[in-house]
């Protein structure tokens, strides 16, 4: 028989390797996902005209070409981005030479190897579903052209779906108690690095602005227990001492003194799955007392771990929202510097308060902000002159957080009270099927910190004085432009926003326990059972328990697949009558007719004819007829037939 693939198989092979390289090629430039996609559809069409493969040189060109086109894109034909368009590539052109089942069947590998280096694109819920259908494609057109037929069935869709049914057990043992790395398997020089999403170690006029507009998620965060006031929840992250003039710069840890802090008060605990964003900040609520390994705790209590986020963490978290500092005289010294010159108005304010105490001071610049009629902008006006403090605080009066937190940590170091601006977010999203909260990168905020020589460091929030909606009910209701911000942050319909948190807590739930299951988790889902290291007895004997009990389960299936077909009513009947016969002497022969074997019966039982040919008739009407008057007389003869021995 010909080993070339049928027409159809092989429109089948193209379009199941055409799934796999889907993800892949959405994330190519554009111009040269469209070159490799012309390779399958020019291999499709020659197939369709009946037209021959092209030469082994053009083949040989096409390939070096394409390669070199990658080369040319991305500088390397190694690591995530140029490995894999090198992969897609090299797929494609050997369609070009694909006409038997062996060369199908290389190429149905390199779909199962393509599939599963999609969750390099990507790792999300529909990432897994797609690699899913894609396998169940690849093994349904496998099994379809190994029969040597040009025609597909049911079945075959079936039997894939089984298939990875039957895997589902195995894979999920893998995943479970396979020793899992605490870092990446292998990592690519661009895997490190890129470009960071969220708050910036430098905050300049309109850098949180610009993130009120992004509705991406930056962390999500689980309570143990009651959650505190949204009101109260400031996540605490980088912390701006510098002041150029017009931007705030955070200060390295360079003191060589530690502050003490003292919590007040219950603590507050609570689980953290952070997004990545190139940075080593983990936002905190103030005051963090507990954290994890490989994290520490910086002299402005920010919670910093020991390498940037490449990929989302989770993390446990206890902090104490009531806490007392005590900071070294040079600290409280460098929170009052000021550029020598500028912002002659706001100097001129703050030298009113000094005669005051310093509570009295930080309440008297609320209340000029309370009472200035100041409005809170996604759209402020520029302050591109020399004195921006002054342009804000007495001419535009329209700012966002920055601007008026940067402006208040202005005038209280011109007061003569040490102050600070703190960078992070503030507030969430409750999601009550999920029962956690979200926090967007639109959340992020900025507020002040002063300190009073018998409190310590204390929050003062500006925004408060002049928006106090945003504490309270969110972004939305407190800027004067809300149409300018992501539909997700304004007020939509109860059934949309009730669907979008149903599906986001779904994507919560799989972060969580799917790639939030790292060494740390693996560590203690063993400890629970009794198993303290993997390198140990108690693991094997739970490993070895498990493989057993699947192989026993797979052996009990197989059993019960092999079974003979369940009998049908008739059948059964027939059964106990050809028993009576044996009984009375006449025993039924392999493979006689039941018209054969009443014959026979008859000339040995002629007293008896009647009722067997009666017997004979309605076993034909119920079995092949599916008579079932038929059927339930045909019980009633054979229970009530008395048969004497024959002769």
């Amino acid at each position: 028989m010909s080993d070339t693939l049928p027409s159809r198989a092989l429109y089948a092979l193209i379009a199941a390797l055409m799934m796999a390289l889907l993800p892949h090629l959405l994330t190519l430039p554009p111009w040269l996902a469209l070159l490799i996609i012309a390779v399958p559809v020019w291999r499709a069409s020659l197939v369709y005209r009946g037209k021959a493969l092209p030469s082994r040189w053009l083949r040989y060109a096409l390939m070096l070409a394409l390669l070199a086109l990658v080369f040319w894109q991305f500088r390397t034909l190694i690591g995530r981005s140029g490995g894999v368009a090198m992969l897609v590539s090299l797929i494609a052109i050997k369609l070009l030479e694909t006409h038997g089942r062996r060369d199908a069947a290389v190429l149905t590998l390199l779909g199962y190897f393509a599939s599963g280096a999609m969750f390099l694109v990507s790792q999300s819920f529909w990432m897994l579903l797609w690699a899913l259908a894609t396998a169940v494609a690849l093994t349904t057109q496998l099994m379809a052209w190994q029969r040597r037929s040009d025609r597909f069935e049911r079945d075959e869709a079936w039997r894939a779906l089984r298939m990875l049914a039957e895997a589902t057990p195995v894979i999920l043992l893998l995943f479970l108690l396979f020793p899992r790395l605490s870092g990446p398997l292998w990592s690519m020089p661009e895997d490190r690095g890129g470009a960071s999403s969220g708050l910036s170690d430098v905050m300049s006029p309109g850098s949180f602005t610009n993130l009120a507009l992004d509705d991406s998620p930056a962390f999500r965060v689980s309570f143990d227990g009651e959650a505190p006031p949204v009101s109260t929840m400031y996540w605490r992250g980088p912390v701006f001492e510098r002041f150029d003039g017009r931007n705030w710069q955070q200060l390295h840890d360079d003191t060589g003194v530690r502050p003490t802090a003292i919590a007040v008060g219950p603590t507050v605990r609570y689980s953290m799955l952070m997004e990545p964003n190139e940075r080593s900040w983990l936002l905190a609520l103030d005051l963090p007392v507990r954290w994890p390994e490989r994290t520490r705790l910086t002299s402005r209590f920010q919670l910093v771990a020991d390498a940037p986020l490449t990929q989302r963490r989770r993390v446990d978290i206890v902090s104490s929202p009531g806490w007392h500092a005590r900071e070294p005289d040079a600290v409280l010294r460098r929170n009052l510097d000021l550029p020598a010159s500028g912002n002659p108005k706001a100097r001129a304010l703050a030298r009113q308060w000094q005669t005051l105490s310093a509570p009295a001071r930080v309440d008297a610049a609320q209340q000029w902000l309370r009472a200035g009629r100041f409005s809170y902008s996604l759209t402020p006006p520029l302050l591109p002159g020399p004195d921006p403090v002054d342009d804000l605080l007495f001419t535009t009066r329209e700012g966002f957080c920055e601007h008026y937190a940067g402006a208040f940590v202005f005038l209280m170091r011109a007061a003569g009270v040490p102050a600070r601006v703190v960078g992070g977010y503030l507030g969430g999203e409750r999601n009550a099927g999920g029962d956690y909260w979200l926090v967007r990168q639109a959340d992020a905020h900025a507020w002040t910190e002063v300190w009073l020589d018998d409190r310590g460091w204390q929050r003062v929030d500006p925004t408060a004085a002049i928006a106090p909606n945003r504490i309270n009910q969110g972004l939305a209701q407190s800027v004067t432009d809300a149409a300018r911000l992501p539909g997700v942050l304004r007020n939509e319909a109860p059934w949309l926003k009730g669907l979008r948190q149903h599906w986001d807590a779904t994507v919560f739930q799989w972060n969580r326990w799917v790639i939030g299951y790292d060494a740390q988790r693996q560590m203690q889902l063993l400890n629970r059972l009794g198993i303290d290291a993997l390198a140990s007895m108690a693991f094997i004997g739970w490993f070895a328990a498990l493989v057993l009990t699947l192989l026993a389960g797979y052996a009990v299936m197989q059993r019960w697949r092999s079974r003979p077909p369940p009998r049908d009513a008739a059948m059964r009947s027939w059964l106990r009558f050809i028993a009576k016969l044996d009984r009375a002497g006449i025993a039924a022969y392999p493979g006689e007719t039941p018209t054969a074997l009443i014959q026979r019966a008859t000339g040995a039982l002629p007293g008896h004819r009647d009722a067997l040919d009666a017997i004979a008739r309605c076993y034909l009407a119920a079995r092949y007829g599916e008579d079932h008057a038929a059927l339930d007389e045909l019980r009633t003869r054979v229970r009530t037939l008395r048969l004497s021995r024959a002769p």
